[in-house]
């Protein structure tokens, strides 16, 4: 084996496992040494690809294309980085590790090639990444869509939608639409307020008013469904 495969693999070694490292160190369960895997791997198919590309079988087709391999990696991986995206409700967690699994692939092509520099520029990068954007995408209030359901047995609805859209006025959320429906089984009716919000700490004071409203026999907060 000659000296630049040999680096080629160290380097995957040593950057597929710094970006392992930081993930095994937020806990997440794809860490250190499947990202160390993933990367050598790549670079272990792209050296040998490129080591027996010229060498053509009988027939003169060749069998190891580095371009072919390459594009393989890249979405064969994906299969892997999709098995750590967890959801639930309108919660996503893993899609950051899932991307740090295809970068990594893509880091054993490029190391594969011998492409070194750009190589360890993009790792640094990433690390770069993941290290200050997660703390400033914390200071970051996003938009959340929730579902504020209400249940009342008053037989007129108009008033107490009125009261509702003032505490949540109140609360700086806003209302996009508003339902309605019966339930003549159980004598109540049923309100449900749609809402767009950036703090999601105020489901329990909101709920705890809107129940607290005369008529209103339960109120629940829901993500709203994808």
């Amino acid at each position: 084996m000659d000296t630049p495969e040999l680096l080629s693999l160290l380097l995957a070694l040593l950057l597929g496992g710094a970006i392992g490292l930081e993930r095994e160190y937020h806990g997440r369960p794809a860490g250190l040494r499947t990202h160390i895997l993933v990367c050598l791997s790549s670079t272990m198919l792209i050296l040998i690809s490129r080591q027996l590309g010229g060498e053509p079988v009988e027939g003169g087709r060749v069998v190891f294309d580095p371009n072919r391999m390459g594009a393989g990696i890249v979405t064969g991986v994906g299969f892997l980085g999709a098995s750590t995206v967890l959801r639930s409700g309108d919660f996503l967690r893993g899609l950051t590790t899932a991307a740090c699994i295809w970068f990594v692939a893509g880091l054993g092509i490029v190391l594969g090639d011998h492409q070194y520099a750009l190589a360890t520029l993009c790792t640094g990068i990433v690390l770069l990444v993941l290290t200050v954007m997660n703390r400033l995408a914390g200071v970051i209030a996003p938009t959340v869509y929730r579902r504020l359901i209400v249940l009342t047995q008053c037989e007129r609805l108009e008033p107490l939608v009125h009261e509702v859209r003032a505490i949540l006025a109140d609360e700086a959320i806003l209302v996009m639409d508003v339902a309605s429906g019966h339930d003549n089984e159980h004598g109540t009716q049923e309100l449900v307020f749609f809402l767009s919000l950036r703090n999601t700490t105020q489901a329990p004071r909101v709920t705890g008013r809107v129940a607290g409203l005369p008529g209103v026999r339960r109120a629940r907060w829901k993500p709203i469904a994808s």
